[in-house]
């Protein structure tokens, strides 16, 4: 697990960031709960609070190097001692999928994460790079699995938060590790849920890797693709305002085939008669011609134009 709770400051932290965080500098002796948001089935049996869930706190690794001579850290986390014994299931997440959080982990922690993204004028061209290292990054804000709330609850693999608004990344970066197929609607409006709050979002999907094992993580291009919060809502309002055009082009011919329906124009003015109805168009009946006669007849005003179309 990537985040728990603090059982005294009721604290939602990340395992990432707590070995800098100097408000907590015996970490395994504090107590922590799990996020209840992790745990998919518990036995209600052993488990009386699901709030109260303690977890215990796993030291990262550092230096770590593999068979190919590459050094690399491992995430700190936190786990659940006796999960098996107490029946928790918490929300399953695939061994590739820890793997390439982790992978993200070390990019962020040595500032060598970078980014391709394209213009707002020219949506097809990811000819722009982006360096993590340049951008104004609140690193103690950083949270894996995080839910955001703002009208609408939405869950983050990675939330990369910035000190102050950018003109055109916003708030700051989400990064979501998507390995499991997805309809491009999905992704499309899971991209406006987050430009709505703010944030540019990147996809990270399995066919961007080479190779994903214990041993190496290899990326077909260390330029992930990035689409600015900027490029997000100008594409949607492009967008709108291509839909508005065609539903209004639509109910103006509906609207026409109504007046044709009703032999328009039905309506040709005031009553020059009583001065405060107006001409209604009737259709004559049994063979005789269309005519108008006055909306006050009920009132007693007999007022009436005949149709001549010769």
């Amino acid at each position: 697990m990537d985040c728990a709770i603090n059982a005294t400051t009721n604290e939602y932290l990340i395992a990432w960031l707590l070995e800098t965080n100097i408000s907590y500098p015996f970490i395994e002796k504090e107590i922590w709960y799990a996020d209840p948001n992790e745990i998919l089935s518990y036995d209600k049996s052993k488990v009386n609070d699901i709030t109260k869930i303690e977890v215990r706190f796993r030291k990262g690794n550092e230096g770590v190097i593999n068979k190919y001579g590459t050094e690399y850290s491992i995430a700190p986390c936190f786990f659940i001692p006796n999960k098996t014994k107490l029946g928790i299931n918490i929300i399953p997440e695939s061994k590739e999928h820890k793997l390439v959080k982790n992978w993200i982990y070390n990019k962020i922690k040595n500032k060598n994460l970078k980014f391709i993204y394209s213009s707002v004028k020219r949506p097809r061209e990811y000819d722009n790079e982006l360096d993590i290292k340049y951008l104004d990054i609140d690193y103690n804000k950083i949270g894996i699995e995080i839910t955001v709330k703002n009208n609408k609850t939405n869950r983050a693999d990675v939330i990369i938060p910035f000190k102050n608004l950018h003109p055109v990344f916003g708030t700051g970066i989400v990064i979501e590790v998507q390995f499991s197929n997805q309809y491009e609607s999905t992704t499309h409006k899971r991209n406006l849920e987050w430009a709505f709050k703010g944030y540019s979002v990147c996809w990270v999907w399995k066919d961007d890797f080479e190779n994903i094992s214990d041993s190496i993580i290899e990326i077909k291009d260390e330029k992930l693709k990035l689409e600015p919060v900027s490029k997000i809502l100008n594409e949607f309002k492009e967008k709108s305002y291509y839909e508005l055009r065609e539903f209004t082009q639509d109910l103006s011919r509906k609207i026409d085939m109504k007046m044709n329906e009703l032999n328009y124009p039905f309506v040709i003015g005031n009553c020059l008669s009583c001065n405060s109805g107006y001409m209604i168009k009737h259709k004559g009946k049994g063979g005789k011609k269309d005519w108008y006669g006055c909306s006050n007849w009920r009132s007693g005003c007999k007022h009436t134009i005949s149709i001549d179309y010769d």
